[in-house]
């Protein structure tokens, strides 16, 4: 099988998570071909990195500048999968896999996709109020990319609507899921302020989401699955509508009520597996899971 082959075969079948994941390094790909390209233009020097930030970066990336902000429009979303530089990739994604794998898993992977755009949405808001409150007048709004707002939008997410799950963590062990969220969390708001260079605020804004999303969730108000519901409703609407196909109805045979039967046992036999295993990772975490369950659980959240 080619790559592009492969390829397609995990965008069909990897659900919403490796979707994400794709969609991620795709764009940081073209963002490397793009700077190969530009750099004869421009050298090996400020010339290349103006190139590339003129024609390619300062479209995709978003901002906390109003005015910028309102003719850019799109960058509220293109922002949240831009990435510059390996490591900032590599540990975003990194993050999004071991969280989005326990999303997926428990709430499906159209509900994940929701999660990550609306946390990435919510953690821009908080970024760019941030930013215009603090920002001395005079002095350029900064300018926000990355995924790192979505991400803690999954992964905070998770942790609210299961926070006693167990996960296992290299060189540490066996850790509730609650405090491996608590912990990132932390670290960002005591980064606020700090002047590295980390919009650590969208980080806060997309936990906030996260938690919100997950606590509506458990009440019964679903954000990500509607909001999910509401876009693929929209482009339905701009879709072209193709004909009507015939349809020959077919004589049902006799044996159709033994079908029934046989269907509807093979269903609550399956749902009834599906809830032993969630309640094996209410007590033992994910990570318990035999391959086979694990790719149970995988099919039946699809």
């Amino acid at each position: 099988m080619s790559l592009k082959e492969d390829l397609r075969m995990q965008w069909r079948t990897g659900g919403g998570l490796v979707r994400l994941i794709l969609v991620n390094v795709a764009v940081f790909v073209l963002m490397v071909l793009a700077y190969l390209l530009l750099l004869p233009m421009g050298g090996n020097g400020p010339g290349a990195v103006m190139l590339r930030d003129a024609w390619v970066v300062q479209w995709l990336r978003s901002t906390a500048d109003l005015g910028t902000l309102i003719t850019r429009p799109w960058t509220v979303v293109t922002y949240m999968f831009l990435h510059l530089s390996l490591g900032h990739i590599f540990w975003n994604m990194i993050i999004l896999w071991m969280s989005g794998r326990l999303f997926q898993d428990l709430l499906g992977g159209k509900r994940l996709i929701g999660n990550y755009i609306l946390g990435g949405i919510v953690g821009l808001l908080v970024f760019v109020i941030s930013s215009n409150l603090t920002t001395p007048s005079g002095q350029p709004q900064p300018a926000v990319m990355g995924a790192s707002a979505a991400v803690m939008s999954v992964l905070v997410g998770i942790a609210s609507y299961r926070p006693t799950m167990v996960v296992h963590l290299l060189l540490i062990g066996p850790v509730k899921l609650m405090y491996v969220a608590a912990v990132v969390v932390l670290l960002d708001l005591m980064g606020i302020g700090s002047g590295d260079g980390v919009a650590h605020e969208a980080h806060i804004g997309g936990a906030l989401y996260g938690f919100l999303a997950a606590r509506q969730l458990a009440k019964g108000q679903d954000w990500s699955l509607n909001f999910m519901n509401a876009m693929e409703a929209i482009g339905r609407a701009f879709r072209p509508k193709q004909g009507g196909r015939m349809k020959v109805a077919k004589k049902p045979g006799r044996n159709i009520y033994e079908q029934d039967a046989a269907f509807n046992a093979q269903k609550n036999t399956e749902q009834a597996r599906i809830d032993a295993i969630l309640d094996k990772i209410s007590r033992s975490g994910y990570d318990s899971l035999s391959k086979e369950e694990k790719d149970l659980l995988f099919k039946a959240s699809k």
